[in-house]
């Protein structure tokens, strides 16, 4: 018996002693240039929303292979990243990693580097005819290309992350503007489900909306039609747009096309003008639609006080949605279509994960960029925690099923963007500009035209 003991001993102390050799003494022999390349590293990943734990299980399934790689995240404020970010390049510095929005990637193209064709990276393999033992090897593996990214992810991340086909950055998850509703206000004006389209939406906002006799508001069916006192105005007019066909960009991405006019069936139309006019009618005392008004208090503070019916956001913010308003019996739906559209637009706001030129480690940065993002098995460890909508094609099915994603999933294959410019501040200072000045009464058409002057000096340097 004690043999047997002694034997299993034996046993389990030769099988495990490579693992021991490779997690604590290091490995033994192999390619010198190998070796050296295996030196111990770390990484640091910027990362702007959820939080720094929720990546954990896949950088620990990275760190599996790459033992030598080190992998830190911090997590940096939204409202802070353009400048920390510009400050600590010019300085030399900055992080091997970081977390973009998708309608101002093209703005950084010039600090960024691009995905190779290829990465070379040590590995750790059992070798020997003998005696097994843990060796560094150099691997050089192709990366994904332009024409994969549009076969793995849903269809905006490849108009969003690629320039002059060259991947500069992929996502790990994919947000797309909601519509929040107040159950209780719905019921009570006998709406008996979320409006799916904008002329259900128009007739439930009115039946929600209650006047006093002196013409001020008691409640609000929408926050919608003007520019500072609700969240996303930009957002929610550029999906408008983008619903009805507005080229909000010319072909070549030099020119702001939203004023134009297109024709259609040999008629002229203008589609962003059109989307104005709906937009702020909202806040237009003299249109049926008046919901809102600048003198409301923000919009979200006015939901969590029971008196919106519905208000705007995204997935991301139902969890601070919930805790602003714990009273409300809040709903999630999808984003309102055109009734008569042949399919549906949503619109879509998230982070991308790209390698900015000064890190010192551009091919193990640009490798856990696409470890992570590319594989659903690794991803998914990520998802699942976060609850985040996923943006691989593979996943949107089983999130669609899911009870609590399924609405956020059920618009990740027709979201899409539009390119910001190299100022993302100056076109949305435009956007804003322009719904407060038709929201004053100027001509739509002249509001709409500087907004698209102003816009268009952004896109180009």
């Amino acid at each position: 018996m004690t043999n047997t003991i002694s034997r299993k001993l034996v046993l389990f102390f030769l099988i495990g002693l490579p693992l021991v050799s490779l997690l604590g003494l290091g490995c033994k022999g192999g390619d010198p240039a190998a070796k050296e390349a295996a030196k111990p590293l770390s990484l640091t990943w910027w990362r702007v929303e959820g939080d720094k734990n929720d990546l954990a299980k896949v950088v620990a399934d990275y760190k599996s292979i790459h033992p030598n790689i080190t992998v830190n995240i911090e997590l940096i404020r939204a409202e802070e990243l353009e400048s920390r970010l510009l400050n600590t390049l010019a300085s030399g510095e900055g992080p091997d990693i970081v977390s973009l929005p998708n309608y101002s990637l093209g703005g950084w193209l010039d600090k960024l580097t691009p995905l190779p064709p290829s990465l070379t990276l040590p590995f750790v393999e059992m070798t020997g005819l003998f005696k097994k033992e843990p060796t560094w090897v150099l691997k050089k593996n192709a990366t994904i290309t332009p024409q994969k990214v549009q076969e793995t992810f849903v269809e905006t991340v490849a108009r969003d992350a690629i320039f002059d086909n060259k991947i500069y950055a992929l996502p790990v998850s994919l947000d797309s503007l909601l519509l929040f509703y107040n159950r209780d206000l719905l019921n009570a004006a006998q709406v008996s489900t979320p409006p799916a389209n904008w002329t259900a939406f128009k007739e439930a906002s009115q039946t929600m909306t209650l006047l006093d006799k002196t013409g001020f508001f008691i409640q609000h069916g929408a926050a919608l039609g003007e520019a500072d006192n609700l969240p996303y105005a930009i957002d929610i007019l550029s999906a408008l747009m983008l619903q009805n066909g507005t080229p909000m960009t010319s072909s070549d991405g030099r020119s702001a096309t939203f004023a134009q006019t297109i024709k259609v069936s040999g008629q002229e139309f203008a589609p962003g003008l059109d989307a104005l006019r709906f937009y702020t009618d909202f806040a237009n005392p003299s249109k049926e639609t008046y919901t809102w008004s600048r003198e409301q208090s923000n919009a979200w503070q006015l939901f969590a006080a029971g008196k919106v019916g519905f208000v705007f956001g995204y997935w991301r913010d139902l969890n601070n949605l919930r805790t602003l308003a714990p009273k409300v019996n809040l709903g999630v739906a999808n984003f309102p279509q055109i009734e008569t559209a042949n399919k549906p637009v949503y619109f879509a706001n998230y982070y991308l994960e790209t390698v900015p030129k000064q890190s010192a480690h551009q091919n193990e940065a640009w490798d856990l960029v696409q470890f992570v993002t590319t594989r659903a098995e690794v991803i998914n460890k990520y998802l699942s925690v976060s609850k985040k909508p996923t943006a691989l094609r593979v996943l949107v099915n089983k999130q669609q099923e899911d009870f609590d994603l399924d609405k956020p999933a059920r618009q990740l294959l027709t979201a899409k963007s539009w390119y910001h410019g190299y100022k993302p501040e100056v076109m949305k200072n435009s956007f804003l500009n322009m719904i407060r000045q038709a929201a004053s009464g100027l001509e739509l058409g002249q509001a709409i035209g500087f907004a698209a002057g102003q816009v268009g000096q952004t896109l180009r340097r």
